[in-house]
């Protein structure tokens, strides 16, 4: 069973984290989830939207803004001409390798641990 007083600990340290990621690299949670889901060669829009649970117009924004911010572009595919390819930039594949290898701390209460205690996850 989840102790359901943990959740508003759960969305607090959430926020604290994507507070420190985007004072660190200008990046809200969902650009990040974008970014790193782009890196692991998620590249196709629609395939983008049901990794990150995002709606398409949502997902469209993001990349958007993205796309304003040198972070990735965007160009027909490769295997389809019909269907848009979305690719890190090298300053976005920068980015990428920066916070991956930052120090950032991840609240406790984020930790596999800690989830574990709450319920199945």
């Amino acid at each position: 069973m989840i102790d359901l007083c943990s959740v508003r600990k759960l969305q607090n340290a959430i926020k604290e984290l994507e507070t420190t990621l985007k004072k660190d690299t200008g990046l809200s949670l969902n650009d990040a989830m974008c970014l790193c889901s782009i890196s692991r060669g998620i590249r196709e829009p629609g395939l983008l939207a049901r990794e990150l649970d995002l709606s398409p117009s949502r997902l469209s924004r993001i990349l958007d803004s993205l796309e304003t911010r040198n972070l990735v572009t965007r160009s027909l595919s490769d295997k389809d001409r019909r269907s848009i390819s979305v690719q890190l930039t090298s300053y976005g594949d920068a980015l990428i390798i920066q916070y991956r290898c930052a120090q950032e701390a991840v609240p406790d209460i984020l930790s596999f641990e800690a989830l574990s205690k709450l319920g199945k996850f």
